[in-house]
């Protein structure tokens, strides 16, 4: 059953098949116009032929990776009606001058409480990436806070239990997915016995990421257990492109002192519990103390005021939620949280990353489960390698989604042929998301290397530079590459055909994937 409605939501809310259904429908007009209107046909096929071209001149002025531009190339020039009818009503999500007031209005909402993390900030190390960050997203870097890091799911909920028991004035919770199992029965048997006690507890999940679990019967007992609970973007049968930008962060905030963001969604098999898909699911995470969690929280705040309410919405003092942390001076070590969306049109994860590509010496350590990038990410891995950088990237071996594992397969040949060494892991499934280099910087966070990730969806990551942590990330990576097998160029080659010509087709249309 559990598969089943994975399935249903992950085709009615892609846009994939909203292009099929929009291409089915133009063919059914197709055919009925060349009946009905068949001595006007060579007319019909001029003013097509005209809308393409004319699409074609704007798109190729326009501002934008050309990968999308290309993307759009084909369905408008072959049925340019309901192409060009899907590309403006897809602008006109992504650049919905609404959504993006609306996210303005809550950044600014916490930007005091953030700006007072100013004073203990520290840039001097990393200046150029500091202050774009700074300057890009408000994310301040910290001097004075701690990080540890969790190289499996179990190691995190063990220490994630014990936090929350610990909790003595709010916890927030903000996960795209959250699964009424034996996991989540655990942890919010504390979250009924912390609302009780007095403590405020909020929870966050979003609409088609955590379909049971936003139920309008599931939110309303969550409610009468004294927790409160919102949905990012619910379910709703009607065709809206937002849906394509989901809340794909996982953050977890408890007294404004303690912080988690990393892969983990809260389901058993993120924990290897249960019966599971996948007989080991690798994953990462880590915890954070200090005032860097501010920004955790600011981030939190920012997206439950953006979420869907059953009660009117009124205006909230968020000072409280920001008390003065301890301090846990460390020198030179800096980590600087961040979180990127579709609306900001900065592309500040993969800016990260590509910092950290051009600035890398002797080596850089990829986890991810999905690799559908753009060309400049692409070529910004294939330089690094071509420059004597050991670059290496664990994916997994076995597919998640079908569709992303045949373009990713694409992606991986392209690299292994230029030198990047890929490592397929075997045990189980990788869902870890680390960016790591030379030991001294990394990132660990929500962010996938494909386009939705990249660019549709909301984001949360940590960067850390300098931090003993970071070796033992890098640790970590060379512990789960002895469970891998590298990938040649004769294991694409021996891949089914099916797998193989998927791939190439749809590489096409990655970036609307």
């Amino acid at each position: 059953m559990k598969k089943r409605i994975k399935l249903i939501k992950r085709f009615i809310y892609s846009r994939v098949a909203f292009c099929f259904l929009l291409l089915a429908m133009q063919i059914f007009m197709y055919l009925f116009f060349i009946i009905r209107f068949s001595p006007y046909i060579f007319y019909l096929a001029g003013v097509n032929l005209s809308m393409s071209f004319m699409f074609m001149a704007y798109l190729s002025n326009c501002d934008g990776k050309n990968e999308f531009k290309f993307a759009w190339l084909l369905p408008t020039m072959i049925f340019p009606l309901f192409g060009i009818s899907l590309y403006i009503y897809t602008k006109m999500a992504t650049g919905n001058s609404r959504m993006k007031n609306k996210i303005r209005l809550a950044e600014q909402n916490t930007l005091q409480e953030i700006s007072t993390a100013e004073k203990n900030s520290g840039s001097s190390e990393i200046p150029g990436l500091s202050f774009y960050l700074r300057k890009n997203g408000n994310f301040p870097a910290y001097t004075d806070s701690s990080v540890e890091y969790f190289p499996c799911g179990e190691k995190f909920f063990a220490d994630f239990i014990g936090e929350l028991k610990k909790a003595e004035k709010f916890i927030f919770l903000e996960f795209f997915i959250i699964t009424p199992d034996s996991s989540w029965k655990e942890i919010l048997a504390v979250l009924k016995e912390k609302a009780h006690s007095g403590v405020e507890v909020r929870v966050l999940c979003d609409g088609i990421g955590s379909l049971m679990a936003s139920s309008n019967e599931y939110q309303k007992y969550l409610n009468l257990t004294g927790i409160s609970s919102r949905i990012y973007m619910p379910l709703a049968p009607v065709f809206n492109l937002q849906q394509n930008n989901r809340d794909h962060r996982k953050i977890a905030v408890i007294d404004g002192k303690t912080a988690y963001t990393g892969g983990l969604n809260l389901a058993d098999e993120y924990f290897n519990r249960g019966q599971n898909k996948f007989c080991y699911w690798k994953d990462s995470a880590v915890k954070i103390r200090g005032n860097a969690v501010k920004t955790y929280t600011a981030l939190f705040l920012q997206m439950w005021s953006l979420a869907k309410s059953r009660k009117k919405k009124q205006s909230e003092s968020y000072k409280k939620f920001f008390p003065e942390a301890e301090n846990f001076s460390s020198g030179e070590n800096i980590l600087i949280p961040y979180a990127d969306n579709a609306y900001n049109e900065k592309d500040i994860a993969e800016n990260i990353y590509l910092h950290i590509l051009s600035r890398a010496e002797k080596n850089i350590c990829i986890t991810t489960p999905y690799i559908i990038i753009d060309n400049q990410l692409k070529s910004a891995l294939i330089f690094a390698a071509n420059r004597g950088i050991n670059v290496s990237l664990i994916v997994p071996s076995r597919p998640d989604h079908f569709l992303a594992f045949c373009i990713g397969k694409t992606f991986l040949k392209t690299l292994v042929e230029n030198g990047v060494h890929v490592y397929l892991y075997l045990p189980g499934f990788i869902h870890s998301k680390i960016f790591a280099s030379d030991g001294k910087i990394a990132t660990v966070g929500s962010v996938n290397l494909d386009y939705r990730s990249l660019f549709h969806h909301f984001e949360a990551g940590l960067l850390i530079y300098r931090h003993p942590v970071v070796k033992e990330i890098q640790r970590d990576f060379e512990i789960t590459k002895l469970s891998c097998k590298e990938m040649k160029i004769e294991d694409y080659k021996k891949l089914p055909l099916t797998i193989r010509i998927t791939g190439r087709i749809f590489r096409i249309f990655a970036p609307l994937l």
